[in-house]
């Protein structure tokens, strides 16, 4: 049994856990296994896969509610703006995830409490150890605790993730039309910590540089970068 008090953090999350152990997994990072001679599984990768189910049921139902008479794109792109890395690594801070995950040293010291990728996987796995701890209905009230505000912005339009794609529609709808190309330029780390850079250009002209902990998270963030940059560059 975990000896790491997390009654705060329980009161914040809005449940309370009856098998502390399994929400002490759910913070423990695969560098921290690793290097204390563990296997994978006894990270919290597999509660993340879990979790990313049980936020697509919960937060898709949650804008067909809000959203009766949208049609399946609609509740598709939305629910995409709501349940990404960036939305959740928001509230995992909101909630101090930080404090309580178990990182290997390397990890830890690059500031790996504060990263995006380590916040948002903490975030799924603690919403699959809510699930089977307590069960759907348990996870599903978690969710719409902590979630709901996003999930109103995102359905109000106010979160806009598929930045790539926006990129793509501002570089066409300018008189001069350019050729957005995203080129990965470099690649590093073991297989279950993958980090990717990438660049972006407007035809031959450098928009902005990226790193992320996917190839498509990477373009994410670029693009993101890129918006400003094209807008006030090729502004008519």
């Amino acid at each position: 049994m975990t000896e790491t008090d997390y009654s705060s953090f329980e009161s914040n999350l809005g449940y309370s856990f009856k098998d502390k152990s399994i929400l002490e997994t759910a913070f423990t990072h695969t560098t921290y296994v690793f290097e204390n001679g563990g296997e994978h599984w006894q990270s919290n990768q597999r509660l993340e896969f879990i979790g990313d189910a049980v936020l697509d049921t919960v937060v898709g139902e949650m804008i067909y509610d809000m959203k009766p008479k949208c049609d399946e794109g609609f509740l598709s792109k939305t629910r995409s703006a709501a349940v990404c890395e960036r939305s959740f690594a928001e509230v995992a801070r909101g909630l101090e995830f930080g404090r309580y995950l178990l990182l290997g040293k390397g990890e830890s010291q690059s500031g790996g409490a504060d990263k995006d990728s380590n916040l948002a996987d903490c975030f799924e796995a603690v919403i699959a150890a809510v699930y089977f701890d307590g069960g759907f209905e348990a996870a599903r009230d978690v969710i719409y605790k902590n979630l709901s505000d996003t999930v109103s912005k995102a359905v109000n339009g106010e979160i806009f993730m598929d930045y790539k794609s926006r990129l793509l529609e501002i570089s066409q709808s300018r008189g001069c039309r350019h050729q957005i190309s995203f080129v990965i330029t470099g690649e590093r780390g073991p297989a279950h910590q993958k980090e990717f850079d990438c660049e972006v250009y407007a035809d031959d002209t450098f928009l902005a540089k990226a790193t992320g902990h996917s190839k498509k998270d990477a373009e994410q963030k670029c693009a993101q970068e890129a918006i400003g940059v094209y807008n006030s560059t090729f502004m008519v």
